[in-house]
């Protein structure tokens, strides 16, 4: 079975990553004289090539997802309560929402590219993209390599759109389970009375009364957040070098896009094309945004921890309690927080820098440009 799948694969492979590839760095190579060529091939070319890259990564790290995946369903992370379930359902919901969100942008931004050489009387390709032995700009290879395209750009599209969003969607989870502990901690008083009445119903423990019941629950919460420490730094693991590629290459990619845009002449002549130029870059500020907000919301989220605890009702209790309290105080003051690559933290300061970082290097070609 997995031999068969290898054969069959590596047609795929070879039509949607090497034969690409190969004809946008033979067009580089041919086309020097013009910056606005060079920066239209080459911002295409590392979008693609990235997208390999994070399949790969995603290969090669395919036990650590696996064991991302395994570990939701670990007793901590296990619903207890109605108000859980809801608050999971509502993550749940998020995660789908972004997936076919982002996923949904990347076709519209593919659908205007396969349309862009319709309204330029079929003189482009959707990707520029040159071979040494033949041109395919002119009849009948011309239709070969239209049809190439509008194979492989929507394959390179959702498997792009999965893999930006993956890091994303276990965030959402991680964050989720920071609001089912937020609320244990609010309501930990409520939570150990339903916990010893159901066991009083069932005949269980009945020898202890409900100060046994909140330290019970206590605990639970420290062991809980314990838990979202090891699934944060698994997700940090898994992912941390991809997403640090990911964020250099978006600076290096907004600001060839920029400089694309600048380059086209007579702008209300090429309408699709400034459309798709505006589109794709529209595209790569939402793959990296989405990435950084919810990097973001964690640290949030792990913050306001601190302050759910507070907010719960342990000054009614007993010392004892109150210290679980105060040791879960102590083990909240870092917030949890994904890093790319030991070198940036996924928060919205840091894409606020990226596009800072982006602006100026656009800037600093278009002077030299002129």
């Amino acid at each position: 079975m997995q031999r068969h799948l290898g054969t069959a694969g590596f047609p795929f492979l070879w039509l949607v990553c090497f034969l690409p590839g190969l004809g946008e760095v033979f067009y580089l190579l041919k086309r020097q004289e013009s910056i606005g060529n060079i920066a239209e091939g080459l911002y295409l070319f590392l979008s693609e090539m990235y997208t390999y890259f994070k399949v790969a990564v995603f290969w090669l790290n395919k036990k650590k997802i696996l064991n991302l995946l395994k570990f939701l369903y670990c007793d901590e992370f296990r619903p207890e309560e109605k108000e859980h379930t809801e608050i999971l359902k509502k993550s749940i919901k998020l995660a789908r929402f972004i997936t076919t969100y982002y996923i949904t942008i990347c076709v519209c931004a593919v659908s205007v590219a396969i349309i862009l050489p319709i309204t330029e009387d079929f003189e482009i390709l959707p990707t520029n993209v040159e071979y040494p032995y033949f041109d395919v700009y002119k009849p009948p290879l011309y239709v070969i390599a239209y049809v190439h395209h509008i194979y492989y750009k929507p394959a390179t599209c959702i498997i792009d759109g999965a893999m930006d969003t993956i890091c994303a969607v276990f965030i959402t989870f991680a964050i989720g389970q920071i609001d089912i502990l937020a609320y244990n901690l609010r309501n930990f008083d409520v939570l150990a009375f339903k916990k010893w009445q159901r066991d009083l119903k069932h005949h269980k423990n009945t020898s202890y009364d409900c100060k046994h019941y909140v330290n019970y629950i206590l605990k639970k919460c420290i062991v809980h957040y314990n838990a979202i420490i090891r699934y944060v730094s698994m997700i940090e693991d898994a992912f941390s070098l991809a997403s640090a590629l990911q964020l250099m290459l978006s600076v290096m990619v907004l600001c060839l896009v920029g400089i694309q845009i600048l380059s086209i002449e007579n702008p209300r002549e090429h309408p699709m094309q400034m459309a798709w130029t505006a589109v794709y870059l529209s595209c790569m500020l939402q793959e990296v945004f989405i990435l950084c907000w919810f990097g973001n919301e964690l640290i949030l989220k792990s913050t306001e921890l601190r302050q759910a605890a507070f907010d719960g009702p342990w000054l009614k209790m007993d010392y004892r309690t109150m210290m679980l309290i105060v040791i879960f105080l102590e083990r909240c003051q870092r917030p949890l927080q994904v890093s790319a690559g030991k070198i940036f933290i996924l928060s919205l300061n840091t894409y606020t820098y990226l596009i800072n970082w982006s602006y100026k290097a656009f800037a600093l070609m278009t002077n030299m440009k002129k």
